[in-house]
């Protein structure tokens, strides 16, 4: 057993994400990040990962969705490894745009700064876990299980949609499949399965946590807004992930001239659209159930003289437990119902379910080990236990664990 004395080296984690980061998705003069995944700056970024867990021994396996376990050996290696990892890809974080009124076509910098974490989000987690490598590779001590270090691919479904999405398929109990997620498009029509195999990254190794499995897996994240610092505490203890749905919604109603279509007899698909993107904002707020986001709308015609016929947004829905993200959407219908009622004007709506994470709670085994950790740094009035509000691969990996060992994860 490894002496309790023993602690990595945090400047040199420290060095090492601020390097990395700086070398491979940085926006200019800033701690701001791209690394979209399955981009140049995510294969080389992979690239340099697997270097440095093979330079530490460890062996390295990269699965049909692009993951990537680095496991290091143990003196039992007929158990599951146990995991350490997150993702090293991030949401987007700029891009040019054509000002709408400009006759000449101005390109204008925009800079849209993600409010999530960055290189202290995902790239965090999976930097900790190889400086834990590193620690253990120095000070030449074996662990009874193996230990793994994984990259997820794509866990924040920005580039192509659909959060923790392989991890979920590994879970194999996530709502879209591995054939589903390696024909997903991102907006440059770029099919998933085609990114991975232009990077190098579309392995061999079954992406099927029965043919790939796990004992445990912990994550480090900085990623649960003001909490800590609003309750004064110094570290998080994540005892559960909250449930979470997304729905696409489909408005229609009935395309016109925007100068020649009386205002009584409109079917306006943009104005209905509106009044529901205010209804979920109104029904999260007033049945205090949870959270509710429209972070995509688009126009079918996007012209400045035309009564769009059909519009679609995105809704995330995300509470406590699943009835409770099942009675807000629940809440939200109702009030889309109404307002069409009271438009009365031949405006219709439609929903399609395109991702769901269940609430997962995590073992009590697991938990006791990481709090014990923190007490041990910090001391336990520092310490705050917390169910965590934003999704994280650990979510997925949960489901399995208990059934890829003798033992919960």
């Amino acid at each position: 057993m490894a002496p309790l004395s023993l602690k990595i080296n945090a400047q040199r984690l420290n060095d090492t994400l601020q390097e990395t980061c700086s070398r491979w998705g940085a926006i200019r003069n800033s701690t701001g990040m791209q690394r979209l995944t399955l981009s140049q700056a995510d294969r080389d970024v992979r690239d340099w990962l697997v270097e440095e867990a093979r330079s530490l021994g460890c062996q390295v396996k990269v699965d049909e969705m692009g993951n990537i376990f680095c496991i290091r050996s143990g003196t039992n290696n007929g158990l599951a490894p146990i995991a350490m990892g997150s993702h090293l890809d991030t949401q987007p974080a700029g891009k040019l745009l054509t000002h709408p009124l400009s006759h000449h076509k101005v390109r204008i910098d925009v800079l849209i700064f993600s409010l999530k974490g960055g290189r202290y989000d995902g790239i965090l987690g999976v930097q900790a876990g190889l400086e834990v490598l590193r620690t253990l590779h120095e000070n030449n001590l074996q662990t009874h299980s193996p230990i793994a270090l994984i990259d997820w691919t794509n866990e924040e479904g920005a580039r192509f949609s659909g959060a923790m999405m392989s991890s979920g398929v590994w879970s194999q109990q996530s709502f879209s499949n591995f054939e589903v997620c390696h024909n997903t498009v991102d907006i440059e029509g770029i099919k998933m399965g085609d990114a991975l195999k232009e990077i190098g990254y579309l392995g061999e190794t079954k992406c099927d946590y029965r043919a790939n499995p796990l004992s445990a897996h912990f994550e480090l994240h900085i990623e649960q807004g003001v909490r800590l610092e609003n309750e004064k505490k110094t570290m998080g203890v994540v005892t559960s992930v909250q449930s979470m749905r997304w729905h696409t919604i489909r408005v229609s109603g009935t395309e016109g001239h925007a100068g020649t279509t009386p205002m009584g007899v409109r079917a306006d698909a943009l104005v209905s659209a509106c009044k529901f993107i205010t209804a979920v904002r109104d029904a999260a707020v007033s049945t205090g159930l949870g959270v509710g986001t429209v972070g995509v709308i688009s126009s079918d015609t996007q012209s400045q003289a035309t009564i769009p016929a059909g519009i679609n947004f995105t809704i995330d829905i995300r509470c406590s437990t699943d009835e409770m993200v099942e009675e807000l959407y629940k809440n939200v219908f109702e009030k889309f119902n109404e307002i069409l009622a009271e438009e009365n004007n031949g405006t219709a709506w439609k929903s399609v379910r395109t991702w769901a994470l269940p609430e997962s709670i995590f073992d009590v085994q697991c938990i006791d080990s990481v709090r014990s950790a923190a007490v041990e740094l910090v001391g336990a009035s520092e310490v705050l236990e917390m169910k965590s509000a934003a999704g994280h691969d650990s979510a997925w990996v949960y489901y399995l664990c208990f059934q890829t060992t003798t033992r919960p994860c």
